[in-house]
């Protein structure tokens, strides 16, 4: 039953991604909404969520709150770190097969800062699922991910470990809207090392990020130790137009 709902949300993206292509909605118009689509397409609304998200995950569309889903312009440029996207999902986007390894999940006392996060008390029980995704079989990124029990429990992060929890928090109607990410130089650890199979003091990005709904709600606290030589990213910076030879 899990590959089948995973193959739907992959089939649908597709299918949504190839219209696009095709101009059957032209960039910058919004599409038909969430429920019209699944209603078309004869399958649960969360299904159809979970489709959309992995198309903004790809750049494809962006969902404007209280306005509905948009195409872009064009597709973010690859590896943007201005686009939110789940690490699945950047594999893939470099000709990779993603995968993961070494995944444990469970209900955790929550960290002081994923407790803050989170808005739940210090040493409460969280839901937890630590893994390293793989990119064509290469270790590249320890990942840890944290959530409230009540959004995810440990047996639902336990069954997507292979899959991405963004396109899971939509099916349960808590699409993320925005993160906020802290990127960190760091060195790997006598664990780290051993995770992802490197040299002690391997040099590696580290990402903290939390997530929220456009509401403001917080349900997903991530920390991603990358391998810095196994990707590059890109930032697209927008402006500042006529201001910046003033600037100048």
């Amino acid at each position: 039953m899990r590959t089948t709902r995973r193959s739907l949300r992959h089939r649908l993206a597709e299918e949504l991604r190839e219209r696009i292509q095709a101009g059957e909605w032209r960039p910058g118009e919004r599409m038909p909404s969430e429920p019209e689509l699944a209603r078309r397409r004869t399958v649960s609304r969360s299904s159809m969520r979970a489709a959309i998200t992995m198309l903004e995950e790809d750049g494809y569309i962006s969902r404007r709150h209280g306005s509905g889903t948009y195409v872009t312009h064009q597709p973010a440029p690859a590896h943007d770190l201005g686009r939110n996207f789940g690490v699945s999902s950047f594999i893939a986007s470099t000709g990779q097969e993603p995968g993961a390894m070494e995944e444990t999940s469970g209900a955790v006392p929550a960290p002081a800062a994923v407790a803050d996060a989170l808005g739940v008390e210090a040493r409460e029980p969280v839901s937890c699922l630590r893994r390293v995704r793989t990119a064509s079989g290469r270790r590249v990124v320890d990942v840890t991910d944290w959530c409230r029990m009540e959004h995810l429990g440990p047996e639902e992060l336990a069954e997507i470990a292979h899959g991405s929890i963004y396109a899971a928090l939509a099916a349960r109607g808590l699409t993320v809207h925005h993160g906020l990410a802290r990127l960190t130089p760091d060195n790997a650890d006598g664990d780290l090392a051993r995770r992802l199979g490197v040299p002690r003091g391997t040099l590696l990005l580290t990402i903290d990020q939390v997530d929220r709904t456009a509401d403001g709600v917080a349900v997903l606290v991530s920390r991603e130790h990358h391998l810095a030589d196994a990707f590059s990213f890109s930032l697209l910076r927008r402006g500042p137009g006529d201001a910046g030879e003033e600037q100048r």
